[in-house]
């Protein structure tokens, strides 16, 4: 094989990197309605009791998980799923949303993950008071 045969080999595989694989999702949604169809989809309500400073919402219920936000001390959610000493909330945003905004109390037919349209994420359990449920 000559030169120039071996240089237009050499430039048919060098090019740029092949652009990164899309990040794998890790978050985990709250289940809702896992208390049954008699009852309402969120079975509480809870009130963030963090006194020095905001409370991390988590992606998914691990202390090394992505944070998706950040609750005031008093902000009142819905508590909707657990696992270990962690609580699945689901929460209102915004100053023109509400905790009634969040369609989670009625019942449901089956649990399915939340789908909106408030946030929702994992915190840590022993930072919630509850109020009611």
């Amino acid at each position: 094989m000559g030169l120039l045969p071996a240089i237009a080999l050499a430039l048919q595989t060098v090019g740029p990197p092949a652009p990164d694989a899309a990040p794998v999702s890790d978050v985990r949604v709250p289940m809702i309605g896992l208390e049954g169809p008699a009852l309402d989809a969120c079975g509480g309500i809870a009130r963030i009791a963090t006194y020095d400073g905001e409370e991390p919402v988590r992606e998914r219920p691990e202390a090394g998980a992505l944070e998706s936000d950040t609750l005031p001390h008093r902000a009142l959610v819905w508590l909707c799923d657990a696992e270990g000493e962690w609580q699945g909330i689901v929460y209102p945003s915004g100053e023109f949303q509400d905790l009634g905004d969040c369609r989670v109390s009625s019942p449901i037919a089956e649990s399915r993950p939340y789908d909106g349209p408030c946030r929702h994420g994992w915190v840590m359990a022993a930072n919630l008071q509850l109020v009611a449920g």
